[in-house]
């Protein structure tokens, strides 16, 4: 099978000149004491990640050899339907407080994340809002079965996959809501927090989100198809949040792991719009769906996949990496609630995942429409969400136990 490149043309345009002279007016901030970026260094030569449905994402390389990496948003903020799918503003601080919190934990607890340098939400100065961070070169897996590493290096990445997972889930969000400012992060602010019992659920909070987010694209592209009832019976079977306030990261797939050229280690996580407090399941089955799938639609999303539910090992090998994560995290979500656990919570997880698929799908079908899709890759998952959604109304018929 072919590999995607890593880059390709440039699909998002951008004003090359404004973000050179731009980038030249914060090099003069390296006056100040306390500046932390690095010195850019023109002319700048610009490439586009293929990756990235929602917002488009370059490497920026200086005269030096220097790279660094910058996202934007696909469009001006006053066009785009969906305000949560290309919230990088949430991303630069959830980033920046992610690197802060991680000052005061043990490398073994740290969550790996690459430094930012600056935010511009000033659409003047290219047309959209977008920051700049750094490049951490690293081997990125596209595949979840492992299937580009050697089968006895397999355990090792997946100790290290769930050590990031589990480490995301136990940041101390008390103290990183004080890097969260309440424009971005109106709902995690202290005082809001200090009365959690009145705030809605992650799941309450997310079906909404979706509910709005759905109706708004099926303006441009066909409905979901049973999208409501998907949304009811999320409701009804949905628990509480744990009792310790959770970082969710929210888009949690292999993809979105940078790792060790030469090591099973987890050295970035990537990709924080999605991010919120909330529920751990879904980061759980986010990541681990691809083995629950049927194996014909891992091959829709992933060509040449070859796991899928149709191998009976692919449950085994879920139950074992879930109690990999127990282990590690160390704590249950709940006290007192013996069901709010990994195993017991993952068809409800799986349910939820195919119908936030559903719309993520639906909304690249809608870019794809519009002509503002970002990744190279797009027209490929345009129609998955009409065989999603039958799979997620199967899927709440059956019994799943693990």
């Amino acid at each position: 099978m072919s590999q995607v490149p890593e880059f390709s043309d440039i699909r998002n345009p951008l004003d090359e000149q404004k973000l050179a002279d731009y980038l030249d007016e914060m090099s003069l901030s390296l006056n100040q004491p306390d500046s932390h970026l690095p010195r850019f260094c023109k002319p700048y030569e610009i490439k586009q990640f293929t990756f990235g449905q929602s917002n488009p994402t370059y490497l920026v390389t200086d005269s030096l050899g220097a790279k660094y990496v910058l996202r934007r948003k696909p469009m001006p903020n006053s066009k785009l339907v969906s305000k949560s799918a290309h919230a990088i503003e949430r991303e630069f601080f959830m980033l920046k407080g992610i690197a802060e919190c991680n000052k005061s934990v043990e490398k073994s607890r740290r969550v790996p994340v690459p430094e930012v340098f600056f935010l511009c939400e000033d659409e003047s100065v290219l047309g959209v809002v977008f920051y700049m961070m750094e490049y951490v070169e690293g081997r990125s897996i596209k595949q979840p079965d492992l299937r580009e590493i050697p089968e006895s290096q397999h355990m090792e990445y997946w100790k290290s996959i769930m050590r990031t997972i589990a480490a995301i889930h136990s940041v101390d969000c008390s103290k990183l809501v004080k890097f969260l400012p309440a424009k971005h992060f109106p709902q995690f602010q202290s005082e809001r927090l200090e009365d959690r019992q009145n705030i809605p659920s992650y799941f309450e909070r997310q079906t909404r989100t979706l509910t709005a987010v759905q109706a708004s694209q099926a303006k441009t592209v066909d409905e979901i198809p049973g999208f409501g009832q998907l949304i009811k019976w999320v409701l009804e079977h949905s628990p509480k949040d744990p009792d310790k306030l959770t970082l969710v990261h929210g888009d949690c797939k292999i993809d979105n792991f940078l790792f060790h050229k030469e090591k099973p280690e987890v050295i970035a996580v990537l990709d924080w719009e999605l991010c919120t407090m909330g529920h751990p399941i879904f980061d759980l089955a986010n990541f681990l769906q691809p083995y629950m799938f049927p194996k014909s639609l891992n091959r829709a999303i992933l060509p040449g996949a070859t796991i899928g539910i149709e191998n009976p090992a692919s449950a085994l090998h879920v139950e074992q990496v879930l109690q990999l994560y127990e282990s590690i995290l160390g704590h249950k979500w709940r006290a007192g609630d013996a069901t709010n656990n990994p195993r017991d919570l993952w068809k409800l997880g799986s349910v939820f995942g195919l119908l936030r698929l559903c719309v993520i799908s639906q909304g690249v079908a809608m870019r794809v429409k519009k002509g503002s899709a970002s990744s190279a890759s797009a027209t490929a998952i345009v129609g998955l969400y009409k065989n999603l959604s039958p799979l997620a109304h199967d899927l709440t018929k059956k019994e799943q136990k693990l």
